[in-house]
């Protein structure tokens, strides 16, 4: 009976740990974002390298489970990669800062953050498999069955691990506070496998809990301080958060001599407020003003929809300077539009002019792409400034996309959507292709370069206009477009491959 308790506490085990190594692998590409985005290139690298650990770990714990003491060389191994898990907060920031500091090429950067932080403790992680067979198996004949089991109650650990980490721990707490977790309980892991105080590691493992227990409070609490001083306008310091959709961290700085408060998601600003009290409506970022150029429409502009909140810069610059008129705002991530709230001065404009009733503004927390799939409502022109980190929303730059904003639009309604590419040149070829499907929906298509374009090849913010109206637009550039270009579509949208790099 004794025998079989214990067995089974070794199946409790591996389901425990292959629910941890896919918490692991989500919190890995959070990890990573904010120093390169949260694109492909990343999952790729995060999935890539960690199949690697784990097969490597496999292999080497094959080994061990040939020989003696296996009950104490899972204990270590255990202990091992709590340490390990323990050292990725720890580390994050000053080897991840170096990495992407010192590889401009963003895939080699991934590939090296990931292997630097989490190939390590994978890699023990790995270890556990073999061994808990080899405990379990006590007859050559059942080994089959041993196997298949322990592999099914891993699997089923890995998917419970997965939604678990994707669904709830990931948006409702910070990955550092996962980490310390992650670690407390590998650490609990390995103390149960022999739970005498008297054994000297047992000692040490009690220790380190301590240490990481208090970590965790430590982590949990700071985040809120450093809010209440991001909010008090100091400079300095930052507070993240995890949302379903993303990394998310808010920073006050001086921008051209004025304080501002910077919101970043994926290694991208994505927005940005004036602190001071009668410029927090004003536009930070110039490029935002360009979305005014849908005024220079040949009908009245009404009722816009604008696909991309974020710190909602330029819905409160839309609300405060034109009394008239109307904006939906498509924002993915509800999170983001509660922080908007909290340090981006949303609320206070809601308030200001009264949006809860005259609902000049409304705000609706969906995919842009889902809310379009179903939308009946038409609009005199429709903003798109969707990204991920620095990378566009994929399923926002496709021919059947602009097909449903066409839809979405009254007659002669106009499309601006920004887009960060050179005009001409290597980082042009997103911009090139973005515009070759505009022209399969719309009969025009204006490009107008946010900055000087002295230097055709320099990667800048272009507001690319799109309309059945015959308009003119001062600055407007003429792509040289081959006629051999791609067209985006749902089935082919290489984004990744096609946006500048760093």
């Amino acid at each position: 009976m004794l025998d079989k308790i214990k067995n089974q506490k070794y199946k409790v085990f591996i389901f425990i740990v292959e629910a941890i190594c896919m918490i692991l692998e989500l919190c890995a590409s959070r990890v990573l974002s904010p120093y390169f985005g949260n694109s492909n290139i990343v999952w790729t690298s995060v999935i890539g390298i960690i199949l690697l650990s784990s097969s490597i770990g496999n292999y080497i714990g094959g080994k061990i489970a040939d020989k003696h003491g296996l009950k104490n060389n899972l204990k270590t191994i255990l202990l091992l990669a709590a340490f390990f898990v323990f050292l990725i907060p720890i580390n994050q920031k000053l080897i991840l800062e170096f990495l992407s500091k010192t590889f401009a090429d963003i895939r080699l950067g991934a590939i090296l953050g990931t292997l630097t932080m989490f190939f390590i403790p994978s890699l023990f992680l790995g270890f556990i498999n073999p061994i808990i067979i080899k405990l379990n198996l006590k007859d050559i004949n059942t080994a089959g069955q041993i196997t298949g089991k322990v592999y099914a109650i891993a699997t089923i650990g890995g998917i419970v691990g997965t939604f678990l980490g994707g669904f709830f721990l990931v948006p409702n707490f910070g990955c550092v506070e996962i980490l310390y977790v992650l670690s407390i309980i590998l650490f609990i892991l390995s103390f149960l496998i022999d739970i005498k105080l008297s054994n000297k590691i047992n000692i040490l493992i009690i220790g380190w809990l301590l240490i990481c227990f208090c970590l965790f409070i430590y982590s949990l609490y700071t985040n809120d301080i450093k809010g209440k001083m991001i909010l008090d306008g100091e400079d300095k310091i930052s507070v993240s958060y995890d949302t379903q959709y993303g990394r998310v961290i808010i920073r006050n700085a001086y921008i051209n001599n004025e304080h501002v408060r910077l919101l970043n998601i994926d290694s991208g600003y994505e927005s940005a407020t004036f602190i001071e009290e009668s410029k927090q409506n004003d536009l930070v970022y110039n490029y935002l003003k360009y979305y005014d150029l849908m005024f220079n429409s040949k009908y009245e502009i009404n009722q816009v929809m604008m696909i991309g909140g974020a710190g909602y810069g330029y819905p409160k610059h839309y609300i405060s300077t034109y009394p008239t008129k109307s904006i939906d705002v498509v924002e993915i991530d509800g999170d983001i539009t509660k922080l908007a709230k909290k340090y981006f001065y949303l609320d206070k404009l809601i308030s200001d002019y009264n949006l809860n009733e005259n609902h000049r503004l409304e705000l609706i927390n969906e995919d842009g792409r889902t809310y379009l799939n179903r939308n009946t409502k038409k609009y005199d022109a429709i903003l798109n400034d969707a990204f991920s980190g620095d990378t566009p929303a994929k399923t926002l730059t496709t021919l059947e996309l602009i097909q449903k904003i066409k839809n979405s639009l009254n007659e002669n309604g106009l499309y601006l959507t920004n887009i960060i590419s050179s005009v001409e040149g290597r980082d042009s070829r997103f911009i090139k292709a973005e515009v070759n499907t505009l022209k399969k929906v719309f009969k025009n298509v204006y490009v107008i370069p946010c900055r000087s374009i002295e230097n055709k090849e320099t990667t800048q913010n272009n507001m690319v206009i799109s309309t059945d109206q015959e308009l003119e637009f001062e600055g407007e550039y003429k792509l040289n477009i081959d006629e051999n270009e791609i067209v985006l579509t749902d089935d082919y949208c290489p984004v990744d491959t096609l946006i500048p790099r760093k």
